[in-house]
């Protein structure tokens, strides 16, 4: 486990100083300069937060953990403030000797002026001077000096509501604090030399002095945060928080990064990188999700809390991955690569990067001795002799997770790790100990067979090693709170999602013409759940396959999406049944790719703009439209069909093979929560939850009735953790046949007696999304957090609960086998943990709810809240008894009691996406 740097407690009367100083800044700065937001940083930490940047391509999801990022506005332009809307970015303005030979009031139309029409209120100033020496911090006033008092006058007269943070110069400091909102000083305990490219020792005397000076000017400006930017090596995490660690403990406000300020430094506050970059070696042409590392990672990695980035290595590899941004690297070689020595000085610069590094199966290049020197390695002689056979000698418990390794001979590697190593899997053959899976200071491996196993009879492949216990332990994960998409205030989410398919077909049994129209009064009106439903318009419109048909398939689907609890998808105009292939741009286009429309040759528009511009103009009714893209065929769009989608509006979802049954499910057949097809998320690929009944039916053609099969998916996915939500998945051809409608029902009824939380598809989108931004960072002991607009929800170790008389924006929590549910009421939190083992606090708290809960506000043992839910919505309250109050709308309400000493509050379901939100009060004794 990564250590945290954790900062003593200045002591004496110095701290006592220190504390009250960083007190009244947080009171100051929140009270004035940031508002509410800052008024949670500040009971966060006690000041705000302040990042540098003058790189390019800011990591804006790391840096928005931060209160007050300074970044260079010639490089990054101003972030979005909804979608990080705790953060101010200010712009670094670097003043040359040329700039301080014009006027300031020249300067800052030149400036200044541009920067605040495209958004920017909040400057740094900055110049090549350093600090001055002790001799001269007040008393020598220089011409810089003077320009610069000058041009401070200037700003805060024409531009109203600037904000100002000044580099250095303390005579300006002084003489014009209350035109400032920080002073930052650079270099205090370790200065660089950027002419030698190194860092310099301070004497400790000088260094005493200037401190002294610095403690002096606080004193005198307590409203003003004082900011020690230093910096040391980049890829030194450790050494950069034993630097921040002196600078707080000297009663400064710590910011330490990279000498050319373009990573993601640390202070009080240290963001948890949250990207992991797998490697995989793939065939020319071989799409992305192909590969096996695809497959069968994105679930562990998922589940731990991180966002994946795919890279081939056949095809480059990037040279930007560093700890500050990269929680570690994954590989999965199944092919040989076709590079291997280029590869190995890839791998070795990580190495040396110190960003962790887990290998599954193979190392991709043979390993010689400076290599294995390198990874604390021996390389044994090889040759055996003949009859030799390979027995185990020792597993760790990872080991055997689904399936008992097995090993011959052919797979022995001849490796043993060194001193600093612990073996996972040994084997000997002959008088050779090898180490077959192993964890090492760099990271670790697990060679085949102990990474994974086939199984021939049953075409799948099972996890050998336990791939978290792995996946933690080698790349040396933190236990953090980890972004959870599968919940929301502890309840499993559920959601429908429906694909065209068979729009038009007949109904197979007495009652009804179309299988569509039995689907709308078995399935759309009679469970008021949240649905979302597409159509191919292909199949029901004038222009489409069956023209004849078309006023009475258009009259059923208007009916289905008039339903206040259908959300309309679509399905796209021709169904292609491969998007890389139907499209020219990516392959050839062939015959049956798509449903074969009269005089229609694929285009990618047509399919998605088109498409949803004629249900919105002739199916949709008046305030509903298109919000979900539903891929069809193999569910593989590209790069640029993600992209189309994104730029009509519309959220995406399909693809993914998630459908372990039993007995012989497996891991390997759940897919994690999407793929990146590029950089951002109009490039990410949301996956279904779990498969549709064409797979249960083996692909239509019999049982007509296995969709019931889902359940055991289901459950799979749920114990003993949950790894995914509920997604009811179908086609319209569901509703031809009466054991497929049946079936339907079945799943239905079984799954809405579960304590499950009912969803549009749209919802899990957008948590998804927000998932792969949300920052987590650690400051003093407590975990910060910053989602997004839909992400609520955060899982903990097991074991780890949050104390709520510490704890921000926390509504309550939910212990269960696989860690603690923690729920959040707003778009950020601070979450402190009791001590293990300690007693729970008596404070009322949310553990349950099937419903949407924000504006939660808490006054000692009473809570308020509002809440709503579209399907039977309740909340249950732990630490409430029957002699508190609670009303619900202003109105007195009777509780319930569940069985487990929690109190039920139950209120009325909202129907659709815009229902009613109500009031809910637990007043309680205190």
């Amino acid at each position: 486990m990564r250590q945290y740097m954790g900062l003593a407690t200045v002591s004496g009367n110095l701290g006592v100083s220190l504390a009250w100083r960083w007190g009244l800044w947080a009171c100051l700065w929140a009270g004035s300069i940031l508002g509410e937001n800052a008024l949670a940083a500040a009971e966060a930490g006690g000041f705000p937060n302040v990042a540098f940047y003058r790189g390019t391509d800011a990591p804006l999801d790391l840096l928005q953990a931060f209160d007050e990022v300074i970044i260079d506005p010639a490089t990054s332009a101003l972030p979005s403030p909804e979608r990080y809307p705790h953060t101010r970015w200010a712009a670094r303005l670097e003043i040359t000797q040329k700039d301080y030979q014009s006027t300031p009031a020249a300067w800052l139309e030149k400036t200044l002026t541009p920067l605040w029409e495209k958004g920017f209120h909040d400057f740094y100033l900055a110049d090549k001077a350093g600090l001055p020496s002790m001799e001269q911090f007040y008393t020598a006033v220089s011409a810089e000096d003077r320009w610069l008092s000058l041009a401070l006058t200037e700003i805060h007269g024409k531009f109203k509501g600037a904000r100002i943070f000044l580099r250095n110069h303390p005579p300006v400091a002084e003489a014009h604090s209350n035109l400032l909102t920080g002073w930052v000083v650079e270099s205090i305990f370790q200065p660089y030399d950027a002419l030698q490219g190194w860092f310099l020792t301070v004497d400790q005397g000088r260094l005493n002095g200037t401190l002294s000076q610095l403690h002096r000017w606080q004193e005198k400006h307590p409203q003003i945060p004082l900011i020690d930017l230093e910096f040391a090596q980049k890829y030194d995490r450790q050494a950069q928080r034993s630097l921040a660690q002196k600078s707080a403990q000297a009663g400064l406000i710590p910011y330490v990064t990279s000498q050319e300020q373009d990573s993601v430094g640390l202070g009080k506050l240290e963001v948890m990188p949250r990207k992991i970059l797998v490697v995989q070696s793939l065939d020319p042409g071989t799409a992305i999700e192909e590969g096996t590392g695809s497959k069968i990672l994105s679930l562990p990695m998922d589940y731990l809390g991180y966002d994946i980035q795919y890279v081939n290595v056949n095809e480059g590899l990037p040279e930007d991955i560093t700890p500050d941004r990269y929680a570690g690297i994954a590989v999965f070689l199944d092919k040989d690569v076709t590079d291997q020595d280029k590869w190995r000085l890839w791998f070795l610069q990580e190495v040396h990067r110190h960003v962790p590094i887990a290998v599954f199966d193979r190392f991709g290049f043979d390993i010689d001795f400076e290599t294995a020197q390198t990874l604390d390695l021996e390389v044994l002689p090889g040759g055996y002799l003949p009859g030799a056979t390979a027995r185990i000698l020792h597993t760790a418990p990872m080991i055997g997770f689904e399936h008992a390794p097995q090993v011959e001979i052919q797979d022995a590697v001849g490796l043993a790790i060194g001193p600093s190593g612990q073996s996972l899997a040994q084997i000997q053959v002959g008088d050779k100990v090898m180490d077959m899976a192993a964890t090492l200071p760099w990271g670790g491996y697990a060679l085949a067979p102990f990474s994974l196993e086939y199984v021939g009879e049953l075409n799948r492949d099972y996890w050998v090693i336990d791939p978290l216990k792995f996946l933690r332990q080698a790349l040396s994960l933190p236990a953090m709170p980890v972004p959870d998409t599968t919940s929301e205030n502890g309840r499993r989410l559920f959601f429908v999602q429906v694909d065209g398919d068979g729009f038009p077909s007949r109904a197979e049994f007495p009652g009804y013409d179309y299988g569509a129209e039995a689907l709308y009064d078995q399935i759309f009106k009679k469970y008021p759940i949240p649905m979302t439903v597409s159509i191919i318009e292909g199949e029901i419109s004038p222009t489409g396959k069956y023209p004849a048909l078309s006023p009475t398939l258009e009259s059923i689907a208007r009916k289905i999406f008039a339903l206040p609890n259908i959300e309309i998808g679509s399905h796209t105009y021709s169904h292609p049944l491969d998007w890389i292939l139907a499209d020219p741009r990516y392959g050839q286009q062939k015959e049956q790719l798509s449903m074969q429309i009269p005089g229609y040759t694929f285009d990618l528009k047509r399919e998605i703009e088109g498409s949803i511009e004629y249900i919105n103009g002739r199916l949709a009714p008046p305030g509903k439209k298109v919000r979900v893209l539903q891929w069809s065929g193999a569910a593989n769009p590209t790069a640029a069909a993600l992209e189309e989608a994104w730029k009509a509006g519309l959220y995406n979802i399909n693809g993914g093979d998630t459908l372990p049954v039993k007995p012989d499910g497996s891991w390997t057949d759940i897919s994690g929560a999407g793929i990146a097809k590029g950089e951002g998320d109009q490039d990410y690929q949301i996956y279904a939850a779990e498969m549709n009944e064409n797979i249960y039916t083996n692909e239509w053609t019999r049982p007509f009735y296995g969709m019931v099969r889902v359940l055991e998916t289901y459950e799979i996915t749920e114990f003993p953790l949950r790894l995914k939500p509920v997604d009811i998945y179908f086609h319209f051809y569901s509703g031809t046949k009466l054991a497929s409608l049946k079936a339907l029902q079945n799943v239905y009824e079984v799954t809405l007696k579960q304590p499950v939380f009912p969803v549009y598809t749209s919802d899990f989108i957008q948590k998804v999304l927000d998932a792969r931004h949300a920052s987590v960072a650690m400051q003093e002991g407590q975990w910060r957090i910053r989602t997004g607009r839909s992400l609520r929800e955060f899982r903990l170790p097991v074991g780890e609960v949050p104390d709520l008389a510490r704890s921000h924006g926390v509504i309550g929590y939910l212990s269960v086998p696989g860690g603690t549910y923690v729920h959040l009421g707003e778009d950020q939190a601070r979450v402190a943990l009791l001590p293990v083992g300690h007693p729970a606090d008596g404070l009322p708290y949310v553990s349950a709810a099937t419903a949407y809960i924000t504006h939660f506000e808490r006054q000692g043992r009473t809570i308020r809240f509002d809440a709503r839910g579209y399907y039977q919505p309740y909340v249950l309250l732990n630490h409430a008894d029957p002699a508190c109050r609670f009303t619900v709308d202003g109105r007195e309400v009777r509780p319930t009691e569940d069985g487990k000493g929690r109190l039920k509050v139950s209120f009325p379901s909202s129907v659709g996406e815009q229902g009613p939100v109500h009031g809910i009060e637990v007043r309680c004794r205190d």
